[in-house]
């Protein structure tokens, strides 16, 4: 047989690049071996608890809100025609994901912060890492929402109930939603996710005051150069909740093997 060399090659380059993010992912665990007894005993501290509570808190209301809002925001871009809607949902969802955070962050703290044209200052506060946080994460929820809502509009059933004298809250609330659900939990357990690793655009608005608006990835920023022991102890929080987010994500896309 002849020896396929470009396969090879193939399998040598995936190798290559499986093991560089494999190690990169798992190496954290691995430099905590070394002194587990310290980072032990600082995920105890009040600061790592402080942050791993604000962090939580804020995810789940950024998850709840992404849900409230994406819904309509993916029902108008599933059953509505209109012009310029592709730029709309290019603006509403692809952009937010690539739009550097810090420079979000820089907007908030000109938009709401203590120079606000419109009187409010919300920087430093809970609420700001709530707003900066909701910037770059519901977008996962709105894109699950919106692939989902035109999935069940090309089968019809919308038409079929209008048909029968079912009005819109009728369709949203009977149809679409019930069909829409698994995708509804994986958007908010991918949104859920990146709140809870945001850090550019919460520190530039939110700022890091601990126990007020001091979350996670703030708090490893802060201690890696001055206390080793308390930023690993929130990078190992911080990963294996987003591990374990990422991991509900796949088994209620229905994607685990």
């Amino acid at each position: 047989m002849v020896k396929d060399r470009f396969g090879l090659m193939l399998e040598l380059l995936a190798l290559t690049f499986i093991s560089y993010m494999l190690f990169s992912l798992f190496y954290l665990y691995v430099a905590v071996g070394g002194s587990w007894s310290p980072v032990a005993n600082a995920l105890l501290d009040p600061r790592v608890l402080g942050a791993l509570l604000i962090s939580v808190s804020s995810a789940f209301i950024v998850g709840g809100l992404a849900i409230v809002s994406g819904i309509p925001v993916a029902y108008i871009l599933a059953y509505r025609e209109f012009r310029g809607k592709a730029l709309l949902e290019t603006l509403l969802i692809d952009l937010p994901q690539t739009f550097p955070p810090v420079t979000e962050g820089l907007v908030y703290l000109l938009m709401l912060g203590p120079k606000s044209p419109f009187g409010i200052n919300l920087a430093y506060t809970y609420a700001a890492v709530i707003i900066a946080k909701f910037y770059v994460s519901a977008p996962f929820t709105v894109s699950f929402a919106t692939r989902r809502f035109r999935d069940i509009r090309r089968t019809g059933l919308d038409v079929i109930a209008k048909s029968l004298g079912a009005r819109t809250r009728h369709i949203l609330l009977w149809v679409t939603l019930p069909l829409s659900i698994r995708d509804l939990l994986a958007g908010f357990s991918l949104t859920w996710a990146r709140a809870m690793g945001e850090l550019a655009a919460t520190l530039v608005f939110a700022g890091v005051t601990p126990w007020r608006t001091e979350i996670i990835p703030t708090l490893v920023y802060v201690t890696s150069q001055t206390n080793t022991e308390v930023a690993l102890a929130a990078s190992v929080i911080a990963e294996t909740l987003s591990i374990a987010a990422l991991l509900s994500f796949k088994w209620i896309a229905g994607e685990t093997r």
